[in-house]
């Protein structure tokens, strides 16, 4: 990947350790970062990332979306109700990058009390390094379908 993508990160307090050192480490990289909060240890609400992650990644203000808490399940719930974001939740290497070769995500979720940050860093610049194998065409055409469907029937 030649060019570095765009990128926007939020945690919740439990995740502000992991996020800052993400935020830090993919600047030092080159990646366009913008960090949205928590900001310190113990402050903020995890919905008060996703929201504004997924919205700009749902529309293509930035390329990806990254948010941050304890575990990275109330993100990753949170994140998946937004039409077009597809949010996986990793905490190793392995399940990240499959994440994107196998799912195309474009919102990864996970959890600060799950992994050192050095861990963190180096599994989100796998995530980020990361392509869509395209293989199955037809299987993500058919998740838009169902969200789509999903959504005329609420």
């Amino acid at each position: 990947m030649s060019q570095k993508l765009s990128v926007i990160i939020g945690c919740d307090g439990s995740g502000f350790p992991l996020k800052k050192a993400v935020a830090e480490a993919l600047l030092e990289e080159g990646y366009e970062v913008k960090d949205i909060g928590s900001y310190q240890d113990n402050e903020g609400y995890y919905l008060d990332a996703a929201e504004p992650v997924c919205k700009a990644v749902q529309t293509g203000e930035y390329d990806r979306g990254i948010l941050i808490c304890g575990t990275g399940q109330g993100m990753n719930i949170s994140a998946n109700k937004f039409s077009g974001i597809r949010s996986a939740i990793a905490y190793d290497v392995f399940a990240a990058k499959m994440s994107r070769a196998d799912n195309n995500t474009n919102v990864l979720c996970t959890g600060a009390w799950m992994m050192s940050p050095e861990d963190g860093v180096k599994m989100v610049k796998v995530w980020l390094n990361s392509d869509y194998y395209d293989t199955n065409v037809y299987g993500l055409k058919r998740v838009e379908e169902f969200e789509k469907e999903m959504k005329q029937k609420q």
